[in-house]
């Protein structure tokens, strides 16, 4: 995952919105929208609460 999906990921994970984290990164809710599409394909999620669950798994490894 690139630097920017990572940062993104973890926003997510505090359980902030797209919108949220649109801004505070100043990023457009659909720029946050296709990382995230990104990210899923690489994790192999469908969603946010799947990829937060792989996230905090990982976290504890």
């Amino acid at each position: 995952m690139t630097a920017r999906e990572v940062e993104i990921v973890n926003l997510v994970s505090d359980g902030l919105t797209n919108r949220d984290i649109g801004l505070r990164l100043h990023l457009s809710p659909r720029t946050v929208e296709v990382h995230l599409g990104r990210v899923y394909a690489k994790v192999g999620v469908s969603g946010r609460a799947a990829l937060a669950g792989v996230w905090a798994a990982a976290a504890r490894d």
